[in-house]
């Protein structure tokens, strides 16, 4: 895809939201359990290992002390809340090894995203999304990184000039504070910052398609051509569905870009308020069963991908196609 047509909204993203900072507990023959926290935008991770291979690892939630009829541990643990975990290794004779050890799980804030358009005489407006409710935006723009006493987002963007750098943090009661994002508007907006997007939507596509035993689809070009343009017919022309704003059908968009199609089908959809996002957008798609079928269709080989925003809604559209 072209960068000049990238109109209605250009985008960068800083950083990724699923950074992740690990830590281990050391072993000991006090704690008798080692523990290591593995902080995503999704959850918090817990993976634990007991002193002995041979011992067994025993834990709760609900502030009670484990015992052998408490869950068993297999596996690593995910928690999207505060969490207080306890956990006990047990000897294959049953006995306690060690201590009970308590884990205090916290979620970590996701870091900040990033969201550039209007680049008009040498200044950008730059909104920095919010992922979850209830969570602060700290900003900079002299360079420094940000903490908790820095500068709130008050509004839904920020108009910062070509030399300004802006770095930013997400704060939430009872989390842990985000990593720091960083951007300067005018010099990280890239044709890449689109296509990564892109990329990242053929990936979870083809994960899909992979676990119902079908084959990958490959990205073509004229279909992600025509699924940009058809996206930004839905700004528009969203309750007409499948319906172009010059009335014809969406298939029309595929021959425009020279895609003659013997096999074709098209999801699209809506977001609000959700930055680009491609999990997001899978995930809304694979719920809803006609949308589901049309990502799992056999024959298909050929996939595009286009979004814009209008500054409340994301717009995805999905193409998919075998040529003639």
């Amino acid at each position: 895809m072209k960068l000049n047509k990238i109109i209605s909204v250009l985008l960068t993203a800083a950083v990724v939201c699923s950074s992740a900072l690990t830590f281990s507990i050391p072993v000991s023959a006090a704690s008798g359990i080692s523990a290591s926290k593995t902080y995503t935008w999704e959850y918090t991770a817990v993976k634990l290992k007991p002193q002995n291979s041979a011992d067994k690892i025993y834990y709760t939630t609900d502030g009670t002390d484990p015992t052998t009829k408490s869950k068993l541990y297999t596996k690593a643990l995910g928690f999207r809340s505060a969490t207080v975990l306890k956990a006990a290794e047990f000897d294959k004779k049953g006995n306690l090894v060690g201590k009970i050890r308590t884990i205090d799980v916290k979620r970590k804030c996701p870091t900040p995203k990033f969201l550039v358009s209007d680049r008009l005489d040498g200044t950008a407006k730059v909104e920095i999304t919010d992922l979850e409710p209830g969570m602060t935006i700290h900003f900079t723009t002299n360079g420094k990184d940000p903490t908790e006493k820095s500068t709130v987002l008050d509004g839904a963007y920020l108009v910062v000039k070509k030399d300004k750098t802006i770095k930013a943090i997400a704060v939430k009661d009872g989390w842990i504070t985000s990593e720091v994002a960083i951007i300067s508007p005018l010099d990280q907006i890239t044709e890449d910052s689109y296509s990564d997007y892109v990329k990242q939507a053929l990936k979870l596509t083809n994960a899909e398609r992979k676990k119902a035993g079908l084959p990958e689809v490959k990205l073509s070009q004229k279909l992600c051509d025509a699924a940009y343009i058809r996206a930004g017919e839905l700004m528009s022309n969203y309750d007409n569905g499948h319906t172009r704003t010059n009335g014809t059908r969406w298939t029309t968009a595929l021959a425009d870009q020279g895609y003659i199609h013997r096999i074709a089908a098209e999801n699209y959809l809506r977001i609000p308020n959700s930055g680009v996002d491609p999990e997001r957008a899978m995930e809304l798609w694979m719920s809803s069963e006609i949308h589901k079928e049309n990502i799992l269709r056999e024959g298909v080989e050929d996939v595009g991908f286009g979004f814009v925003q209008d500054g409340i809604y994301c717009y995805w559209i999905q193409l998919f196609g075998k040529l003639m």
